[in-house]
């Protein structure tokens, strides 16, 4: 009796493994099968575009447009390390293999000066000029144009968390599938605190190709929102919302979630989101991607399975 179970214990784990590598090519959770018609969302107009601004503190200030959606494959645990400090980096930096930094901010740094190394991948150029996002096959030649590979391990940084631009990029490499990307924590002042080289210019790297392996999870579709297959959160303002939202929606205002240049910690977030349940889908929408990613990453920072709609598409299917 001992041996069988042994033997079927064994067969388990075999089981549970190859489930694990299985979804390792995402690495995020998400709606499943029938969530998200992708070629006709990266088609459709996203709810910003390159000139669409994300408001900060009330006033706009600028992204490009799209929204963003992660998590693990874990279920409710956070996503891929999704965060780096300062000094970890600084440390990475140091050894033998180091990651690939990317700035993406659409304008150069207040300081006139990024951080030694880095590449340009400006969040618009993932847009195309009617506001959504590029081709699945524009994205990889994009990233192939910069110097990525599916293989690289990124950090991501840019000069203005609260922009969205970080959050946004983030989302859409995980959205291609990529394995290995962080997001710079703290501010550019953080930065300089501790160390990190800096350089006048962006650096190149010879035109390489990504071969993506997309990860549809991180989308929520019309149906699912209408449906009430998911929890719907508008993260505009107050005002915005009040103008009109759909229906059922919380709004949950994306400047709630930040504090002090990066997302609020765990404590706060819970409260922020305690009208959520952890244990339903939610699906982040507004008018512009970058704010919606911003919450979204706050979402799944809590291990939330969060994904990115549009305010667009839920108008396109009310006509």
């Amino acid at each position: 009796m001992r041996s069988k179970l042994a033997k079927y214990g064994a067969i388990l784990i075999v089981v549970i493994a190859l489930a694990s590598i299985a979804q390792a090519g995402c690495s995020c959770r998400g709606g499943g099968e029938g969530t998200w018609d992708g070629p006709a969302w990266a088609e459709s107009t996203l709810d910003g575009s390159s000139n669409e601004a994300a408001t900060v503190s009330g006033t706009e200030a600028g992204i490009g447009g799209e929204e963003v959606n992660q998590a693990d494959s874990d279920g409710n645990d956070k996503i891929c390390s999704p965060a780096i400090s300062a000094q970890k980096l600084l440390d990475w930096l140091g050894g033998d293999s180091k990651p690939l930094i990317v700035y993406v901010t659409n304008t150069p740094p207040k300081s006139s000066s990024y951080i030694d190394g880095s590449i340009l991948l400006p969040s618009r150029s993932l847009i195309q000029a009617d506001g959504s996002l590029k081709p699945l096959s524009d994205l990889a030649e994009v990233l192939g144009n910069a110097g990525i590979t599916e293989d690289d391990d990124l950090v991501i940084y840019g000069d203005c968390f609260s922009c969205g631009d970080d959050t946004f990029v983030f989302w859409a490499i995980k959205y291609l599938g990529h394995q290995k990307v962080q997001i710079l924590q703290g501010t550019p002042e953080d930065w300089a605190a501790a160390g990190l080289p800096k350089a006048a210019t962006t650096t190149t790297r010879p035109a390489a190709t990504y071969s993506p392996d997309t990860c549809p999870e991180l989308l929520a579709d019309y149906d699912s929102v209408a449906g009430g297959e998911v929890q719907v959160v508008d993260a505009r303002s107050p005002d915005q919302f009040a103008a009109g939202h759909i229906d059922g929606a919380t709004n949950i205002d994306y400047n709630r979630v930040i504090e002090d240049g990066w997302i609020k910690d765990d404590s706060a977030l819970t409260e922020i989101f305690g009208d959520l349940d952890r244990d339903r889908p939610v699906a982040v929408y507004t008018k512009n991607g970058g704010r919606a990613s911003i919450v979204w990453y706050a979402l799944q920072n809590l291990g939330y399975d969060a994904r990115l709609y549009t305010w667009n598409d839920w108008l396109s299917h009310q006509s």
